[in-house]
């Protein structure tokens, strides 16, 4: 935020004085006592006066400090019912409130340190719960190396320095173990009949310096090997080790196979030979093999690393995997994974999209945000119709991050959602496009009868789509609706000129600005406040 003055840092500070006073009464009180709301109310309060000056408030995380614009608006360095310690240790470096918060999300806030400061949970953590009760009015950001679910996900977030270059986590454990063991004799290819004979003997093996000895030598034959029926042969070999090794849990032996199989597909190996070890693959990938790797006591590293090898067919049973996990750490981190793995097969999604586990849909339109893919823009907007509110909330905010002219038709359907927030996040991304036809639409909205009865940010949003897509055409409603007086209650006028004078400043023009202008000079109040905030926004573009 920039020119933070005197008054936002003051109204800032009380706003986190009031929040750790509240933390200490929600530790001391149960949730049914009547002192739960009275301090939920006071806090609502404090925030609702900042936002008389302000529509966020963005704040930097520092290990006992919070801070607007540079400045600290609260320091402590308590190590109990730290607000601004649990946020830094969990990793969140800014987190923004944005006006229009509800007591209902400051109370589910306040909770979530309460739960992380008594320790109710060893799995909680901050960023979980936040992700877990996604609150409308509160974002944040988590710094590298912790992985959260309102924020977009790339690759990157999944990959660590490897000397000049960047390589999977793992990676520098993988290679080592990866690395083929030294063989002192020269293999030849093999015949038929010794084919048939190594197949035998691998039931036969029980020691892992066998299996290991017959993975070397299956791998180089098939690297080597010229016939491709052979090839397929020593494929199957391959597969069976596998198998062997999942009953006897040797996942990290199987995640170097995989591996080494994928070395083995080198550019030039032929389309058939490709999909004889893409079959080998994705049986690794098959649901059952996917049961046994999540359960048990194995590392996230180690499952991480195993799934990044996998083929796309591993996608529909990880996501059934996905809707039954209750731990969330694994839930969140398997969503990321799989915005990894997902990538270029928006279409792998479909059957995540249309379960009946309403959160599993949710979690699949996060992950489809994440990848960015236009191909799934048909896929997301069945969902916006869902009876969930937070799927379609979620459905909005993925097609938002697509971005691509394929979103339009959707976005447009989400204008009609019963939800307010839902249609203002719809017009927020129509507004991109600067589409002429958006005017239309807006002036209709404004045009309704039921239009005084929407929340401001709805209709803030929309004066404000009317000026951008609607240029000079637009002056003519803004200036009607800003120079109206007493046409309903009080409240709903001083409201409705507040909102036309955000559109006049987006407008920009000589008359916009004389409108405004003047309302700067009227008695102070939401409406000079209004027209100070465009007129300066206007100036600053």
């Amino acid at each position: 935020m920039d020119d933070v003055e005197e008054k936002d840092l003051i109204l800032a500070g009380e706003i986190f004085k009031a929040l750790t006073k509240t933390l200490k009464t929600f530790k001391a009180y149960p949730s049914n006592n009547p002192i739960y709301q009275k301090f939920a109310a006071e806090l609502l309060e404090k925030f609702n006066a900042f936002f008389e000056l302000q529509d966020t408030l963005p704040l930097t995380v520092d290990q006992f400090s919070l801070l607007l614009g540079g400045k600290n608006i609260f320091h402590s360095e308590d190590r109990t019912d730290n607000i601004a310690l649990m946020l830094f240790v969990d990793g969140i470096r800014e987190i923004c409130f944005h006006k229009g918060i509800n007591i209902n999300e400051l109370i589910s806030f306040v909770d979530i340190f309460k739960a992380v400061s008594e320790g109710q949970n060893f799995e909680d953590d901050v960023v979980t719960l936040l992700w877990e009760k996604n609150p409308e009015h509160i974002t944040y950001s988590v710094s590298e190396g912790f992985i959260e679910d309102e924020l977009p996900v790339a690759s990157e977030l999944l990959m660590e320095d490897a000397g000049d270059e960047t390589a999977p986590i793992g990676a520098m454990y993988m290679g080592v173990v990866m690395a083929p063991s030294v063989i002192d004799f020269k293999v030849l290819a093999a015949s038929p009949e010794e084919l048939n004979i190594l197949q035998n003997e691998i039931q036969r093996f029980e020691g892992d310096g066998l299996l290991s000895e017959a993975i070397d030598l299956f791998l180089e034959l098939m690297r080597i090997e010229k016939d491709t029926e052979v090839f397929k042969e020593l494929a199957k070999n391959i597969a069976k080790i596998v198998d062997i090794l999942f009953e006897k849990n040797s996942i990290e032996k199987v995640t170097e196979i995989l591996g080494r199989l994928k070395d083995v597909c080198k550019p030039g190996t032929s389309p058939e030979r490709e999909k004889i070890i893409d079959k080998v693959i994705d049986g690794a990938g098959s649901e059952k093999k996917l049961r046994k790797l999540f359960s048990g006591d194995k590392s996230l590293e180690s499952i991480q690393i195993y799934l990044l090898f996998l083929n796309k067919n591993a996608i529909p049973s990880l996501l059934n995997i996905l809707g039954e996990m209750e731990d969330r750490k694994m839930r969140r981190h398997l969503c990321n994974i799989l915005s990894v793995l997902g990538k270029g097969s928006a279409d792998a999604f479909v059957c995540g999209v249309r379960d009946k586990r309403w959160y599993l849909v949710r979690n699949t339109l996060m992950i489809l945000g994440i990848l960015k893919e236009a191909s799934a823009v048909k896929c997301i907007e069945e969902t916006l119709t869902h009876p969930e509110l937070r799927v379609r909330r979620e459905a909005v905010r993925a097609l938002e991050l697509i971005g691509t002219e394929e979103t339009k038709g959707p976005l447009i359907i989400a204008l009609r959602d019963a939800d307010a927030g839902i249609r203002t996040a719809a017009l927020k991304a129509l507004r991109r496009f600067k589409d002429k036809k958006l005017f239309d639409i807006a002036k209709e909205r404004i045009s309704a009868g039921d239009f005084k009865d929407r929340p401001f940010t709805e209709k803030k949003e929309l004066f404000e789509t009317l000026a951008e897509t609607g240029g000079e055409a637009a002056f003519p409603i803004l200036s009607g609706f800003f120079e109206k007086k007493g046409l309903f209650r009080k409240v709903e006028t001083e409201e409705l000129r507040a909102c036309a004078a955000y559109g006049l400043g987006i407008l920009g023009t000589k008359d916009a600005i004389a409108l405004l202008e003047k309302g700067m000079r009227e008695k102070e109040g939401f409406v000079s406040a209004a027209c100070k905030k465009a007129r300066m926004k206007e100036g600053a573009r």
